[in-house]
């Protein structure tokens, strides 16, 4: 009986497959939608690498911004305070114009580090030129008559000497309207301007006598302009508020 079934031709033996798994029977659609989503996972890896480099980026960025405004403060009270002491020196010392030179090479130097501070946070803190460093008012024991003083420095070369003039206006209100007030018609010598001569920095009037401003009766100050020009060219105009520091002495 076994000589008969082996007999029989291939074609008519039944043959015995497995069931098919649940893998097996997974629709083709499945497996291509799987494939079309590993670009979609690598572009979101890629994505989430590049924000966290770029946020890393701007925290240094930051940190490096704070550590130079934290040195712009530091050098600034310095130079505030070299300022002091220089003119203590200048009032307290006859003789003693050595340090005084001293003081201003050391006021120049560090003015130049302050601009090269202040020139990692503003474009235009380091281009060569004059500045307006100060402007103090005070008011004296007579209404009307004030104090005042002006000191301007530079931005540049060491070597260099500035030789110019500095305008003064003031300008306010008188009855409701809008006044302005050169220098020439608040003092009483005259003088329309300021002459100005010096290396490192000059604080004028150099004459004490000469630095009172007389207002007109009735006039409310706002603001100074100042004006710096050599030879008929412009080399600085800034406007400031009227503040007044006190009574002079």
């Amino acid at each position: 009986m076994d000589s008969e079934k082996i007999d029989q031709p291939i074609a008519e033996q039944s043959v015995e497959r497995p069931p098919a798994s649940p893998q097996q029977r997974r629709p083709r659609w499945l497996s291509w939608l799987l494939l079309a989503g590993l670009p979609v996972c690598a572009w979101l890896g890629w994505a989430a690498a590049m924000h966290s480099a770029q946020m890393q980026d701007y925290q240094h960025l930051r940190e490096e911004r704070a550590g130079i405004q934290a040195e712009l403060e530091d050098t600034r009270l310095r130079y505030q305070q070299l300022e002091v002491d220089l003119l203590v020196a200048r009032q307290s010392l006859s003789d003693g114009q050595e340090v005084i030179t001293d003081l201003e090479q050391q006021l120049f130097r560090l003015q130049q580090d302050l601009a090269q501070y202040q020139g990692a946070l503003a474009p235009n803190a380091m281009a060569p030129g004059v500045r307006i460093q100060a402007f103090e008012l005070q008011r004296t024991d007579v209404p009307g008559v004030f104090r005042y003083k002006v000191m301007v420095s530079r931005v540049g070369n060491e070597s260099d000497t500035v030789q110019a003039t500095l305008g003064i206006e003031v300008q306010g209100k008188q009855e409701g309207q809008e006044v302005r007030i050169p220098l020439a018609e608040l003092t009483t010598d005259g003088a329309e301007s300021l002459a100005l001569n010096f290396r490192y920095f000059q604080v004028v009037p150099a004459n004490g006598n000469e630095a009172e401003l007389m207002l007109p009766v009735g006039f409310e100050p706002e603001r100074v302009h100042l004006k710096v020009e050599h030879d008929g060219q412009l080399l600085l105009e800034q406007t400031v508020e009227w503040t007044e520091t006190g009574v002079g002495s």
